[in-house]
């Protein structure tokens, strides 16, 4: 089922008008007809069904309950790598559930975006993952911080806070760290020529926990995926113990 966004708060009822990049791809790309059934989020979050009248106009005309309850808060600060490789990687992280992502430099960062240049390509992904939350019928849109650089990515902190590190001993696998999941965690992932000892150790100063991905060498976008999709497991397993658990304290004190 097709999945729009919508900017602004809507009811049941309402006709309203799609922007003309929505609209186009709704319209002409697609070409979606009046009998198709379309899922519509506004800017609150809420989730409609509603119909395409007349081009750029759609009705709102149904609905739906939306309870996102039980979500993981995924931030994933990933280093700058090359283009192609960088944008595939925004949108399947965005199909796996991250909530923000943060670009940032480093010392074998190889990509440098001139600071006139950022603006627009922050717009970019943001387009990117943007799509990328409609193909997977996501209600909540990713947000792509500024470029930063690694030694300010401890404002971007959570509950759980992990960097990948290619040199850290195997024992000292992600699983190990992310059995404690609870409802928000960090991950640091460095650029092709991975992060330095010296940044690592920064890194775990500030609270970071250096973690291995197993025997092999991951490039950074297969990296940044591995650990997005562990800890969607990690966190449901944590979950569903905990409703297990619950049922059976309950069934003992009746």
């Amino acid at each position: 089922m097709k999945q729009v966004f919508y900017a602004k708060p809507l009811n049941v009822g309402d006709v309203v008008e799609l922007d003309e990049k929505t609209a186009h791809h709704l319209f002409d790309v697609t070409r979606t007809t009046s009998k198709e059934t379309i899922r519509i989020v506004d800017c609150d979050h809420q989730l409609f069904y509603g119909h395409v009248q007349t081009k750029p106009w759609i009705e709102i005309v149904e609905k739906l309950d939306n309870q996102n309850q039980g979500k993981l808060d995924i931030t994933l600060c990933a280093a700058l790598i090359k283009a192609d490789k960088w944008e595939w990687m925004l949108q399947k992280a965005t199909e796996l559930g991250v909530s923000r992502i943060v670009p940032f430099t480093s010392k074998n960062t190889m990509i440098q975006i001139e600071p006139k240049k950022a603006g627009r390509k922050l717009e970019r992904w943001q387009a990117i993952c943007q799509g990328a939350c409609q193909q997977s019928n996501r209600t909540d849109l990713v947000q792509i911080e500024p470029i930063c650089t690694i030694q300010e990515l401890d404002r971007y902190k959570s509950q759980m806070n992990v960097c990948a590190w290619e040199k850290e001993a195997l024992e000292d696998h992600i699983c190990c760290t992310l059995n404690k999941i609870d409802q928000s965690v960090t991950f640091v992932i460095g650029p092709e020529g991975g992060i330095t000892a010296q940044e690592a150790m920064a890194l775990e100063e500030k609270g970071f926990v250096l973690c291995s991905l197993g025997e092999n060498i991951l490039r950074a976008e297969t990296a940044a995926c591995y650990v997005c999709a562990t800890a969607q497991y990690a966190y449901s397993t944590n979950l569903a113990k905990k409703l297990v658990d619950k049922e059976i304290e309950t069934k003992e004190i009746q």
